[in-house]
């Protein structure tokens, strides 16, 4: 079964992501892997993140209490926008989301993913820039909304999934393999 991984930071862009994840995996009968990646303000120390996905919350010691409550806020988001689709898995991760992507895809956790193009300053210390990220990952990778909604910019290694990701002509274009 083909599994796609929607990576969420709740931007404009995260919705057109998600409305257009949700519709190609109930046409196509995959799983909807639903990841968030906690905020650290910490480059190495993840061990601290903010207790609230949706903003800037407190910064609190990360224990299994904190986990469960914040998958459940991250769960009551999406579930009642799903309808009646089931076959879907949600995630909170902790570290880099960068690193973390790779390593999913390494495990074979995650064969595509879809994500919102994030707001302009959001990346985190130490990470590339989305689009050299996404054109360097050596995994199929979706970039959704840049441009306003039904804009995306595939990476190289999405080339192979064309006919199966339903995308208009002319709505898409590729991020260019990037040497260096």
């Amino acid at each position: 079964m083909t599994t796609l991984g929607l990576c969420t930071h709740f931007s404009q862009a995260d919705e057109y992501a998600f409305e257009y994840a949700l519709g190609l995996v109930q046409e196509r009968g995959w799983q909807l892997n639903i990841c968030h990646w906690l905020h650290s303000p910490y480059h190495f120390r993840r061990d601290m993140v903010q207790d609230d996905l949706f903003g800037m919350g407190e910064l609190r010691q990360l224990t299994p209490e904190l986990l469960v409550k914040l998958e459940l806020r991250l769960r009551e988001y999406y579930e009642p926008r799903l309808g009646d689709f089931t076959d879907v898995a949600f995630k909170l991760c902790e570290g880099q989301y960068q690193v973390e992507l790779v390593r999913c895809f390494r495990k074979h956790l995650l064969d595509l993913v879809v994500m919102g193009y994030p707001p302009v300053n959001s990346d985190d210390p130490g990470e590339q820039p989305i689009e050299l990220f996404a054109a360097r990952a050596h995994c199929p990778l979706i970039l959704v909304g840049r441009d306003g909604p039904g804009t995306f910019l595939l990476n190289p290694y999405t080339q192979p999934w064309l006919d199966q990701l339903g995308l208009e002509e002319g709505s898409w274009h590729t991020l260019e393999p990037v040497i260096g």
